[in-house]
């Protein structure tokens, strides 16, 4: 054990169980009794207290001034043009821009709403829009029976046995009265 932590020592022991003075230097031998033995004692002189300063303030070379960065907020969406021309996004910093995800969706769902309101759902004889108007169904098989064509009111045939004799001639057949 190096000797200054053994001086250490015996001036620990000395002012704990001989109640020495702290710097106390002490040559003569000291009573025993006979729980105790004889140590020798040396002067130890205790480190130099550290200023309350110190452990307190922090250094000048430490402090630096607190500069706060402005908090810049990201741009979102505010509205998107609506209609069927070029995509623009209209952003919360007050710019214009073109293609965003978001005003793509806007774009195609009013692309689609308008498709749906200008496509009729035909039944084969009317067309009907979701307005409520109709128009004939273009794509029906025009009806060229006779009986669609002549009036037969009082002629003693069936409509059947009239349509198919023209089915048959390629010509509806004279009303008989």
């Amino acid at each position: 054990m190096p000797l200054t932590l053994r001086l250490a020592g015996v001036a620990f022991l000395c002012a704990a169980l001989a109640g020495c003075a702290p710097n106390e230097v002490s040559d003569s031998p000291q009573p025993t009794s006979p729980n105790t033995s004889t140590v020798a004692s040396a002067t130890v002189e205790p480190p130099p207290p550290l200023p309350l300063q110190a452990t307190l303030a922090p250094t000048p070379a430490l402090e630096t001034e607190s500069v706060e960065a402005p908090v810049v907020e990201e741009p979102y969406i505010l509205d998107c043009q609506i209609g069927l021309g070029p995509i623009e996004t209209y952003w919360s910093d007050g710019t214009v821009t073109g293609y965003s995800d978001y005003c793509q969706s806007v774009h195609d769902e009013v692309l689609q709403n308008e498709v749906d309101a200008n496509t009729p759902v035909c039944d084969g004889t009317v067309c009907r829009y979701p307005s409520g108007a109709t128009i004939p169904d273009p794509n029906a098989v025009p009806d060229d029976r006779c009986t669609n064509q002549i009036n037969y009111a009082g002629d003693p045939r069936s409509n059947a046995e009239i349509n198919s004799i023209g089915a048959q001639t390629g010509q509806c057949p004279a009303p008989i009265s």
